[in-house]
């Protein structure tokens, strides 16, 4: 589905009557929003293959950020942009497996660089769409309530890509609203101890608004 308003995005960025704005220029934004994040963990022990385990939950969060981003004028209505960002949420879950025994994942901080392009549609308004690297880091932990030898707890950060579509609005002279939505994919996580090992992969859908300056 978000490939097709991919498509529909660039089409509206081509064909887009010129406006008489400018939105370009050096910009500085704090965002905050709703992060859902889907995640498949599994366990497996090659010395007792019968306690492997798969499971797949979504965790949701709230997200909270912000974005440094330089924008240049390609044409009357077309803009060209190049940004960096950083943001944080407070996901977690934990699933009970084995009795009492936990296995939990959470989402630390995250890390991307990308471009977006977007035009003028109306008097003061910007829509656009991005693709951007990003780099996250979660934590994956398994706790044995019985034998806490088999315990296991670390973190480490997984690079992935994501995809964005959003729009940026003046309120009054250099500063500006936005709302955007976001889709990323990472690398699957993996964590070995032994004859013991943790594999995590994941993906986040967000909703983020945010207010900025133009410099």
């Amino acid at each position: 589905m978000f490939k097709y308003a991919i498509a529909a995005a660039v089409v509206a960025v081509s064909i887009a009557p010129a406006q008489a704005q400018d939105f370009p220029g050096l910009r500085v934004e704090a965002n905050v929003g709703f992060d859902s994040t889907r995640g498949k963990l599994s366990y497996k022990d090659t010395a007792a293959p019968e306690d492997d385990f798969s499971v797949g939950e979504s965790t949701s969060g709230v997200t909270y950020g912000g974005t440094i981003g330089y924008d240049a004028k390609m044409s009357d209505s077309i803009y060209l942009g190049f940004e960096v960002s950083a943001d944080f949420a407070d996901n977690k879950r934990c699933e009970e497996v084995f009795g009492d025994d936990a296995a939990c994942f959470s989402l630390k901080r995250n890390l991307a660089a990308g471009v977006r392009i977007g035009t003028a549609v109306a008097k003061s308004t910007l829509f656009y769409v991005g693709a951007a690297y990003v780099n996250g880091k979660a934590r994956v932990s398994y706790t044995d309530e019985l034998d806490a030898s088999n315990n296991i707890s670390d973190s480490d950060a997984r690079d992935g890509y994501r995809l964005s579509a959003g729009i940026e609005h003046r309120l009054s002279g250099n500063i500006f609203a936005k709302a955007e939505y976001r889709y990323s994919d990472y690398k699957d996580y993996k964590l070995a101890d032994g004859t013991e090992s943790l594999a995590l992969g994941f993906s986040r859908h967000q909703g983020v608004v945010g207010v900025g300056v133009r410099f």
